[in-house]
């Protein structure tokens, strides 16, 4: 494009300029073209003098205002204006003198029925050769369409602010590196945190496992989604929470845009399955109890009582002497069973070393009953004082001989328990045919209730193949209380 400065070093004649063609068209075909473009444009065009005097107007003027082509140009534009905007229409006009293009400018305008309309405006100086303003240009275009829109969508997404914020589940939105980049109410109550104060924050920092936390971001970013996974929360009280969570990722063309975690808090169901497995237990332990000392009492009468006329009779070679031992046989018999029922209602003892002995007991009775040979290693001894832990931790055990002696068809198992510091550690090893790798589509029923009783006691169940052969289960919980006391003998039990 020429400037003007280089038009006044060499300007053509007037006869050259007129036959000068334009890209291959002459002027003349050239101002058509443009007023067929203005003409038949979908927006209001027109032009006014310095002094407001319409000069153009377009078809799309005429219908977006109503006026007529004769009924505007040479009038005033004035009366396009509604009550109240003569002092922006000047401003308007002040800025186009100082040189400048107003650029969609959003305003009301009044038709010739009296209608007001929204219209954006974009005003342009026009200027002769010397650069004087002679006139501005004016297109304007009917947004009440548009503005209808945008007024949709500003509810909606008030709307999808009001549901995100208000949602009875925690909500967060994450970056790939897992920082925190929005969250709602529901979740600032899991952490006693503003949504406001979170943003920022590394989700890690609210979470008592930070390896665990990076592998769950490493998942989703992987294409992988987590459905119901159960985890923990930490307020900055120190307060956790137990909650279940599903996450996914929103990607736009392959670009990771963020990751949607929806947070349950299971707190109080955790508390409430607690407290029923801990009721179970003790109805159990009850029983146990009531089977020891009641019943157990009543049949050592009965033994005792048939074990005087045993000898009574023997005395007297009666020929019912061998009834009376029969029956005195049969009567140890329920003594003794009853004594396993018992022991099995109610396998710990309420002392510290309950644990040891109960997984001992497991551990003869898996030999003596199955004819597998079935170690228990514990080279230190693991006191625990919590009864509860200590029943979830041998049912765990006692669950996974099971599962083994079940499915693996192991030679030899081994039972281990041990303390490093604070941490409890029970596996159960098998030499059988081993498992293979464990799809969530695999876990049967005991499987799950291992976990679960982990989850209880806040452990970690890990169930793997060991090398070589065979498979192992390991439940590791941090138990503060529990205390070991070396010993230079190891008190390992086989």
């Amino acid at each position: 494009m020429r400037t003007l400065s280089q038009a006044s070093r060499k300007r053509p004649g007037p006869r050259a300029a007129a036959k000068r063609p334009v890209n291959g068209m002459s002027p003349a075909g050239v101002r058509n073209q443009l007023a067929a473009i203005v003409e038949y444009c979908n927006d209001a065009i027109f032009t006014r003098t310095v002094e407001g005097i319409i000069t153009t107007w377009n078809a799309a003027a005429e219908r977006i205002f109503g006026y007529s082509a004769a009924e505007m140009i040479g009038r005033s534009g004035h009366r396009l204006l509604p009550p109240g905007h003569r002092d922006e229409f000047r401003g308007l006009l002040n800025r186009i003198r100082q040189g400048e293009a107003v650029r969609q400018f959003e305003t009301e305008r009044r038709r010739k029925d009296g209608r007001r309309i929204h219209v954006s405006l974009t005003l342009s100086p026009v200027r002769d050769a010397a650069r004087r303003l002679t006139a501005f240009s004016t297109i304007a275009r009917d947004i009440a369409e548009e503005r209808q829109m945008r007024s949709v969508l500003v509810r909606r997404e008030h709307e999808l602010q009001d549901l995100f914020d208000e949602a009875s589940v925690g909500l967060i939105l994450l970056t790939r590196d897992g920082i925190i980049l929005r969250t709602n109410r529901a979740f600032s109550e899991l952490t006693h945190l503003n949504p406001g104060q979170m943003a920022g924050c590394a989700l890690a920092e609210f979470h008592p496992d930070a390896a665990l936390m990076k592998s769950l971001l490493e998942r989703l970013a992987a294409r992988q989604t987590l459905h119901n996974f159960p985890t923990e929360l930490r307020a900055r009280d120190g307060q956790t929470r137990h909650v279940l969570v599903d996450a996914n990722v929103l990607w736009e063309h392959g670009r990771f845009v963020h990751s949607r975690w929806f947070v349950r808090d299971i707190s109080r169901r955790k508390q409430l399955e607690r407290e029923l497995l801990e009721l179970s237990e003790h109805e159990r332990r009850g029983f146990a109890q009531e089977l020891h000392d009641g019943l157990g009492q009543q049949l050592g009468g009965i033994a005792y009582l048939s074990n005087v006329l045993r000898e009574k009779l023997t005395e007297r070679n009666a020929a019912e002497a061998g009834e009376a031992t029969r029956i005195f046989g049969l009567v140890r018999d329920a003594i003794e069973q009853t004594r396993r029922i018992s022991r099995g209602l109610s396998p710990i003892r309420a002392e510290p070393d309950g644990l040891m002995f109960a997984l001992r007991e497991l551990a003869s009775q898996t030999t003596e009953l199955f004819r597998v040979r079935c170690d228990f290693n514990c080279v230190q001894p693991v006191l625990i004082g919590d009864v509860s832990l200590a029943a979830h931790l041998y049912r765990i055990a006692q669950e996974a001989v099971n599962n083994a002696l079940k499915h693996a068809k192991p030679r030899r198992l081994q039972v281990h328990l041990r303390q490093m510091r604070d941490k409890i550690t029970l596996a159960v090893m098998d030499d059988g045919k081993g498992i293979g790798k464990i799809s969530p589509q695999r876990q049967g029923l005991g499987l799950h209730i291992m976990k679960y009783r982990a989850g209880l006691v806040r452990g970690i169940l890990t169930v793997r193949p060991r090398r070589g052969r065979g498979t192992e289960v390991i439940c590791s919980v941090i138990h503060t209380e529990a205390k070991a006391r070396s010993r230079r003998k190891p008190a390992t039990v086989h």
